[in-house]
C-alpha cells in the first residue's frame, strides 16, 4: 500500500475516533424538577384547621396533610340507634327525602303521659304542678302496674311527663298522677293517658362526612353520631374531616391558610408523585444536532459525586427558554437521593 494511502486511512480513523469519543463525553449541566405537578383541591368548603406540612415535605399516601372543620351531628336524647340509613358520601336531602331522617334513636323513655289535674287532692297546692319535678304514676285499672316520671312542661291545667321506669305499664293505659310513692291520694295531682315514646330522628342538611354509630349502639345524649359538611366530598379526604395525601411523593407548594375559610375545589398544596422527578439541562443550539430522543445518559448529582444515576433523553424543546438555549429533559431511575432543585451533571 502507498504511503499516501495508509496516511489517509489513519487520518480517517482518528476523526471518526474523534468523534465518536467527543459524542461519549457531552456533558450537560442542569437541574432535578418535578416531572409531574399536581394539586390536592378542598374537597369540601369549610375552615382550614391548623397543620405542620410545608414544601418540601416527602409523605407518604394516605397521611394527613389539612383538616377542614364538619358539623357534628350529636343524639338529642339517650338511646339506642333503632335505625341507621345514612352513609359517609351521602346527601342528607335526599336520604331524609326517601326514609324521613338520616337515623332514628329509641328513646331510653318508654312512655310519655298527657295528663291534666283532674282528679287532683282537693289541697290547691296539688293543683300546681311543677316542671321537672319527679312523680309516680300508677295504672287506674291495675295496682301492680306502676312506674316513675318526670314533669318536662306544663301548660294550664295540662301538662306533659315522661315515665322513667316503668313495671309493667302499658301504652294506652289510663293512669293516676302522686307526689308520693307510696300513692297516698293526698298526693294525687292529677290523672291522665300514657303514650308511646316516639323515635327521635336525626336530621342535617349537607353531605355526610363520617358516620361514628351503627344499628343497635346505646348512645348518651350529645354522643357524636355523623358528621357533615356543606358540599358534595372529593376523593381526597379521610372520614374525619382530614385531607390526606393521594399518593406518595413530595409537596412542591401549600397555599391553604390555618384559620381561614376555603372553598370546595380551591388549591390546598401541589406535589410531585413519587419517583416522577427528571433532569432538566440547557443546551446550547450547536449541541443540538448530536441528541435524540431514547439516548441513554449517566447523571451525576453535584452532591454525590461518587454516585451516578440512569438517564434516558424523553424531550428536546423545539423552542429556546430565556436564555437562547434549548431545554432537555431526561427520565430518571428512582433514587432515594433526588430531590427537586438540587444540581445535576448528564454525561452522553
Amino acid at each position: 500500500m502507498k504511503k499516501a494511502s495508509i496516511a489517509a486511512l489513519v487520518a480517517a480513523c482518528l476523526m471518526v475516533c474523534g468523534a465518536a469519543c467527543a459524542q461519549g463525553t457531552l456533558r450537560l449541566d442542569g437541574a432535578i424538577e418535578a416531572g409531574q405537578t399536581l394539586t390536592i383541591p378542598a374537597p369540601y368548603s369549610g375552615m382550614t384547621g391548623d397543620y405542620i406540612v410545608r414544601a418540601g415535605d416527602e409523605l407518604a399516601a394516605g397521611e394527613t396533610l389539612f383538616t377542614i372543620s364538619a358539623t357534628e351531628i350529636t343524639a338529642d336524647c339517650d338511646g339506642v340507634v333503632a335505625a341507621l340509613y345514612a352513609h359517609p358520601g351521602d346527601s342528607a336531602a335526599y336520604i331524609t327525602g326517601r326514609y324521613g331522617a338520616l337515623a332514628y334513636l329509641e328513646q331510653g323513655v318508654v312512655y310519655t303521659g298527657d295528663c291534666t289535674i283532674s282528679g287532683a287532692a282537693s289541697d290547691s297546692e296539688n293543683k300546681i304542678v311543677h316542671p321537672g319535678e319527679r312523680v309516680y304514676v300508677r295504672s287506674v285499672s291495675s295496682n301492680s302496674r306502676k312506674g316513675t316520671a318526670r314533669v318536662i312542661s306544663v301548660s294550664g291545667k295540662g301538662y306533659t311527663l315522661e315515665v322513667e321506669t316503668s313495671d309493667e305499664l302499658r301504652v294506652d293505659e289510663q293512669i293516676k298522677v302522686y307526689r308520693e310513692s307510696n300513692f297516698d291520694s293526698d298526693s294525687c295531682i292529677g290523672s291522665g293517658k300514657l303514650n308511646r315514646a316516639d323515635p327521635v330522628a336525626v336530621s342535617a342538611e349537607g353531605y355526610v362526612l363520617g358516620v361514628y354509630v351503627k344499628e343497635g349502639d346505646s348512645v348518651s345524649r350529645g354522643d357524636v353520631l355523623m358528621t357533615v359538611v356543606p358540599d358534595q366530598i372529593g376523593a381526597a379526604t379521610g372520614g374525619d374531616g382530614a385531607v390526606v395525601m393521594p399518593e406518595d411523593g413530595v409537596l412542591l407548594s401549600v397555599s391553604a391558610q390555618s384559620g381561614a375559610q376555603i372553598a370546595k375545589d380551591a388549591p390546598m398544596a401541589t406535589y410531585c408523585p413519587a419517583g416522577s422527578m427528571q433532569l432538566v439541562c440547557s443546551v446550547d443550539e450547536n449541541d443540538l444536532g448530536g441528541l435524540r430522543p431514547s439516548m441513554k445518559a449517566v447523571v451525576t448529582l453535584d452532591a454525590l459525586p461518587g454516585e451516578t444515576i440512569q438517564a434516558t433523553l424523553v424531550k428536546i424543546a423545539r423552542a429556546a427558554n430565556e436564555r437562547g438555549e434549548f431545554d432537555v429533559t431526561f427520565s430518571l431511575e428512582a433514587d432515594e437521593s433526588l430531590r427537586v432543585g438540587m444540581s445535576a451533571t448528564a454525561e452522553l
